[in-house]
């Protein structure tokens, strides 16, 4: 009885502190304050934020004037992806106009797709998204980046950072049964381009 209350006192604790984080994000994006603050306070390092480089986001995107229609409408839907192109824009090289094309890409995908489980679709999205292969921890998942480029690359994936390299993904990416069985689409059959 004691483990479970030490443990539920640790998760209340740890919820509070992800949500105690004062967000400073810009209005368009305010809605991404709560992923942020988990992003920030995770104890798992896949996918962690320093403080630090949620805070220079929130500058970046405080003092850049940005016209952010796709990536708006996007967050509806897919916020962990949002989250990460806006990361690239920053962190990664990723031009602005390169993003929206993205984000207007993936938009589409997700209405194609009417996906039963769009938060998975967004989770593993949001992964790959705006990064070039080596920036791509797979650890815990029994692959590798290099292995997953040798794949993909016959198809013309070379990253994640163009909207012509997604569109080469995608296609070849819902093939596999897990495609299925994980996001659950009610559509999606891509044309092979």
């Amino acid at each position: 009885m004691k483990k479970i209350i030490t443990a539920l006192l640790f998760f209340i604790l740890s919820t509070q502190l992800a949500f105690a984080r004062k967000c400073e994000l810009p209005e368009p994006w305010k809605n991404l304050c709560p992923l942020l603050a988990q992003r920030v306070a995770q104890k798992d390092p896949k996918m962690k934020l320093s403080e630090d480089s949620a805070r220079a986001l929130e500058i970046f995107l405080i003092n850049t004037p940005l016209s952010p229609i796709e990536l708006s409408a996007l967050q509806e839907n897919l916020p962990k992806t949002t989250l990460e192109l806006l990361m690239a824009v920053k962190f990664r090289n990723v031009s602005f106009d390169e993003a929206e094309s993205m984000a207007h890409y993936l938009h589409a995908v997700v209405q194609f797709c009417q996906f039963k489980n769009a938060p998975a679709f967004d989770n593993n999205t949001s992964h790959i998204i705006g990064r070039e292969w080596h920036e791509i921890d797979y650890s815990g998942e029994g692959m590798t980046w290099q292995k997953q480029k040798q794949h993909y690359s016959q198809y013309g994936v070379v990253d994640f950072k163009r909207t012509e390299h997604l569109k080469k993904f995608f296609p070849v990416e819902s093939k596999p049964p897990y495609f299925i069985k994980i996001y659950k689409p009610q559509g999606c059959h891509f044309n092979d381009e």
